[in-house]
């Protein structure tokens, strides 16, 4: 597998703004030298050494996931906003370009995971084929409602490719692609599904956002640990601080503190923060990433646990 993310914003898409620019260059001129200036290589390592809330932004597309398989096949994990630049990405590629097809799976259908899909060119294309998969029995009548003409100018009969929705049950598990896909659901308003993505040499990609775990959840949590127990990478939903998680109970979210100890009872391999806040700068991003490794290095010190914060553009190898 291979994994690219596109969007890791919850709740609602955040561009960064003027004014967050002009901070980020007055903070890289305040942290330059004359030497860091000298020459192209000098410039390079400068930048590569810089915070990367300074050198670069965590984004503000909301939820969208991509998968890419050993049989060169693309699966994608909700349709936020982030779901428009894959869509040029993959026809840049030579794909979807009228000939192929694909896999979607929806966690659930808050407007931040499913907003994008009617910005995603290759399904205006005749000759694609999309396979949608959910838990839900009603995926394709919610995504429908999100186009009737109230709502957006085109209705979802106006998407030309070719579409199918495949229902499963969270006590099964489907093969696509060559990699076997199962579900747990989680707590969210309105329900949530995490997946989980395994391929035949058994390593194990799980994505587990708009989930809320807290302190009384994990007294009872050890069928989750079951499901997620030895995963190669675990996206986990971090949108608030401890702090915060205490004070929005029953909001469907989860703090880095709390993912981080499911992520260490489940000897995962690699912790992804996601599902980031929108009132979040990039420097805020930076101290939660800072305070997570943090906290597992005074509870697990030894644990081989790896945390990173998602970005735009990050990519993982399974």
């Amino acid at each position: 597998m291979f994994i690219r993310f596109w969007g890791v914003r919850g709740s609602l898409a955040t561009a960064i703004t003027a004014r967050q620019v002009e901070d980020k260059i007055r903070k890289v001129l305040e942290l330059a030298s004359p030497a860091d200036l000298l020459s192209r290589e000098a410039i390079e390592n400068f930048i590569g050494n810089l915070p990367f809330s300074v050198r670069g932004t965590y984004g503000g597309n909301t939820t969208c996931v991509e998968i890419q398989t050993s049989e060169n096949k693309t699966i994608v994990v909700d349709a936020g906003t982030g779901l428009r630049g894959l869509g040029n990405a993959l026809m840049s590629r030579g794909k979807m370009t009228g000939s192929d097809d694909m896999a979607f799976f929806f966690t659930h259908s808050h407007w931040d995971h499913i907003q994008g899909l009617m910005f995603f060119v290759p399904i205006f294309i005749p000759g694609n084929k999309l396979n949608f998969y959910s838990c839900f029995p009603d995926i394709e009548a919610r995504l429908r409602y999100q186009m009737i003409t109230t709502h957006f100018p085109l209705t979802f009969d106006e998407l030309s490719a070719q579409k199918s929705f495949t229902h499963f049950e969270e006590t099964g598990s489907v093969d696509v692609y060559g990699l076997n896909v199962s579900a747990k659901s989680v707590r969210h308003p309105g329900g949530c599904y995490s997946y989980k993505f395994k391929q035949p040499n058994g390593k194990t990609f799980v994505f587990c956002s708009d989930a809320e775990f807290n302190l009384e959840t994990l007294e009872d949590i050890g069928p989750y640990i079951d499901y997620f127990f030895g995963a190669d990478v675990l996206v986990f939903d971090t949108q608030y601080t401890f702090e915060e998680s205490l004070q929005k109970i029953d909001w469907g979210h989860s703090s880095a503190a709390i993912a981080t100890d499911i992520a260490i009872k489940s000897e995962v391999k690699k912790l992804v923060l996601y599902h980031h806040d929108p009132s979040y700068d990039d420097q805020k991003m930076d101290n939660v990433l800072l305070q997570a490794i943090k906290y597992k290095s005074m509870m697990a010190p030894n644990h081989p646990l790896q945390i990173m914060a998602a970005y735009e553009g990050l990519e993982i190898e399974l």
